[in-house]
């Protein structure tokens, strides 16, 4: 076997809250890490809420491009602000042990 690197997967759950309490759901990130290099990625979208109600993202999706909202941005912008240069810290050092 010739192992020439690796990277480390983590799967990361966090609740977000959209347009004030109108809209909630957990989100997916998976970290990818390796040496030096920490990249996050959306991957999925569970228990959406959408004015209490449970709902397909996709098809909440589709129902708010019809008003003209953006919900990806609304989720990008406020998963933004979820992980901080500490926690990129953090996960970095899952890499070297």
């Amino acid at each position: 076997m010739n192992i020439v690197g690796k990277t480390v997967m983590v799967d990361i759950e966090s609740d977000i809250t959209l347009e004030n309490g109108s809209i909630s759901m957990t989100v997916l990130h998976q970290a990818y890490i390796s040496q030096g290099h920490v990249d996050i990625e959306l991957v999925d979208y569970t228990n959406v809420m959408f004015l209490g109600k449970q709902i397909n993202f996709g098809k909440l999706r589709e129902t708010l491009k019809n008003i003209d909202i953006n919900i990806d941005w609304l989720v990008s912008e406020e998963t933004d602000k979820l992980f901080t240069d500490e926690d990129k810290e953090y996960l970095q050092s899952l890499y070297i042990k």
